[in-house]
C-alpha cells in the first residue's frame, strides 16, 4: 500500500509550485520587457505616414525638392524684377524683391532644419504656403466671376481688356486653369511640408522618450 504523503512533503510541493509560478511570471514581464524596449528603440522611417506621390517619395525627400525649386523660381523673378526695372527704368518693379526676400529667408530657414531635423525652423515656410494657398483659393472665384460678369475694372488687372472680347475672355479662361492648377500643386506642396513637420516632431518625440528609458 502507498504511504500517505506527510504534511511537510505537501508544503514543500506547494512551495515548489509556488516558485515555479513566480519564475515563469518574472519570464513573461522580462520578456514583455524586452520586447516593449525593442519595439522603442525601432523608429520606422518609412511609415505610410511619412510618404507622398502615393507611397512614390519621402516627405524629407519631396521637401528638399520643393525648397529647391521654390529657391530656384523666387532667384529668378527676383533678377527678371531687377533687370526690367533697370531697363525699363520701372522702380516700382523693385519693390517686389521685399516679398521675394521674405520667401528667401523662409526658404533658408527650411534648409537649415532639414539638415537639423527641427521641425520648427519649417513654421515659416509653412506659413508662406498658407498664404499662397488661400490667395490662390481666393482669385480664383474673383477671376470666374468677373468673367462670367464681364468686370472690366478687376479683369484689367489679370488681361489686356484691349483686346477683342472673345480674346482676353479666352485669356482670362487660360489663367484661371493656370491658376486651378497652381493651387493643385502649392496644395501638395503643403501637405508634403506639413508632412515633413510631423516627421521631424515624431523624432524629437521618439528621442526623448528613448532618452527617458535609458535614463530608467
Amino acid at each position: 500500500m502507498d504511504s500517505p504523503k506527510t504534511p511537510k512533503v505537501l508544503s514543500h510541493a506547494n512551495s515548489m509550485k509556488s516558485l515555479r509560478s513566480i519564475k515563469s511570471q518574472k519570464s513573461l514581464r522580462s520578456m514583455r520587457s524586452q520586447k516593449s524596449t525593442q519595439s522603442i528603440r525601432i523608429f520606422n522611417h518609412n511609415h505610410d505616414s511619412y510618404q507622398t506621390c502615393f507611397g512614390c517619395m519621402h516627405v524629407k525627400i519631396a521637401t528638399c525638392f520643393i525648397g529647391f525649386f521654390a529657391l530656384l523660381g523666387v532667384c529668378l523673378s527676383l533678377m527678371y524684377c531687377v533687370f526690367i526695372s533697370q531697363e525699363q527704368r520701372k522702380p516700382n518693379m523693385k519693390l517686389y524683391a521685399i516679398p521675394m526676400i521674405v520667401v528667401i529667408l523662409a526658404l533658408l530657414y527650411m534648409f537649415v532644419g532639414i539638415l537639423q531635423q527641427k521641425a520648427q525652423l519649417l513654421f515659416a515656410f509653412i506659413t508662406l504656403q498658407i498664404f499662397l494657398v488661400f490667395s490662390i483659393a481666393v482669385l480664383i472665384p474673383i477671376i470666374l466671376l468677373s468673367v462670367a460678369c464681364n468686370t472690366l475694372c478687376v479683369l484689367q488687372y489679370f488681361v489686356d481688356i484691349t483686346l477683342d472680347h472673345t480674346e482676353y475672355t479666352k485669356s482670362a479662361l487660360i489663367s484661371l486653369v493656370g491658376l486651378c492648377c497652381q493651387l493643385g500643386i502649392q496644395t501638395w506642396a503643403l501637405r508634403a511640408v506639413c508632412g515633413c513637420f510631423r516627421y521631424f516632431t515624431d523624432i524629437q518625440k521618439f528621442e526623448v522618450r528613448q532618452a527617458q528609458t535609458n535614463y530608467v
